[in-house]
């Protein structure tokens, strides 16, 4: 765990700069020798648990992670390997769909299983983030934690259990330099490197990201009401991603503020492991019960906006 008071001391910052500009207080900072693929494999067992099934029930894995931990084989192979899943017996792949990458896999796994392909499937998002902060600017360096969370998903009956009510994304690409990582891919690398290193390391401008939040996230609430037939004001858990105090705060002027499920205090913004992790506390709490409708929130770099309305 890494208190904003230490952040203060380590970079020389006036005492109490750190949380006023973040509104994080602590966040998780993997110790060396931590990777995606066991922070993942972790949460994936603790799923499995809850549920009552073993790593050989799963038909499928999907792992949403922004950096992922090599660029092959995928973090979803070694997340098998480390599961100790038998080989031929399971379908694994990675999706990246920065912080809304958690909804994307539920959308894929609700796919697959409408259509028979699979029977259970696991989901699970995985992020390091701060291996690629920018310490010289507060604003992302003390936003942002390390974290994985998973879900476990199956096929019930029509009409019985946990359903999916309505899912949607939508991406304005406009958007798109407000929150980059321009190196490490095809374009700058080691062999073709930029000439700035700081290319390789978060960069976001959080204000103009919320300025884009704020024009287009009204209409997709009222498009994504009208599909699921859900009155957004009478569903009793909304789950967001944890991107900051000031989104969360936006967010309670389109839903009722008491049914936010804020955790960004103590866990900073975990990527796309902000979701899941926040789903997993609202669970654990007592706050999200069988039967409860529940939005799940996400807003990304894109900018990428999504949601998925379900009855847990």
């Amino acid at each position: 765990m890494v208190t904003s008071p230490e952040l203060d001391t380590a970079h020389g910052r006036a005492p109490g700069e750190t949380l006023a500009r973040s509104g994080v207080a602590e966040r998780r900072w993997v110790d060396a020798g931590e990777t995606s693929s066991m922070m993942a494999a972790a949460a994936v067992d603790r799923a499995l648990a809850a549920a009552g099934l073993a790593p050989g029930d799963l038909d499928a894995v999907i792992v949403s992670a922004v950096a992922p931990e090599q660029p092959m084989p995928t973090t979803a192979v070694l997340v098998l390997d480390a599961l100790g899943v038998d080989g031929g017996r399971c379908d694994a792949f990675d999706v990246n769909a920065s912080c809304v990458g958690f909804l994307t896999g539920l959308r894929i796994a609700q796919d697959g299983l409408d259509a028979g392909r699979w029977d259970r499937v696991a989901v699970v998002a995985t992020e390091i983030a701060s291996k690629g902060l920018d310490h010289r600017h507060t604003e992302a360096s003390a936003l942002f934690g390390d974290g994985a969370g998973a879900a476990v998903l199956g096929r019930t009956a029509a009409g019985e259990g946990s359903a999916v009510l309505a899912s949607r994304s939508a991406v304005w690409p406009e958007a798109a330099q407000a929150c980059r990582i321009e190196a490490g891919g095809t374009r700058w690398n080691p062999m073709t490197p930029p000439d700035h290193p700081g290319a390789y390391l978060f960069q976001m401008d959080g204000a103009a990201l919320l300025r884009q939040v704020a024009r287009h996230l009204p209409g997709f609430l009222r498009d994504l009401e009208q599909r699921s037939g859900l009155d957004l004001a009478a569903v009793d858990v909304v789950v967001p991603h944890q991107a900051s105090a000031v989104g969360l705060r936006y967010l309670r002027s389109f839903v009722p503020g008491e049914a936010v499920v804020d955790v960004l205090a103590d866990h900073g913004n975990q990527v796309s492991a902000s979701l899941p992790s926040a789903l997993d506390h609202a669970i654990r709490s007592g706050r999200l019960e069988r039967g409860a409708t529940v939005l799940l929130l996400g807003t990304g770099a894109g900018l990428t906006l999504a949601a998925t309305a379900l009855r847990y």
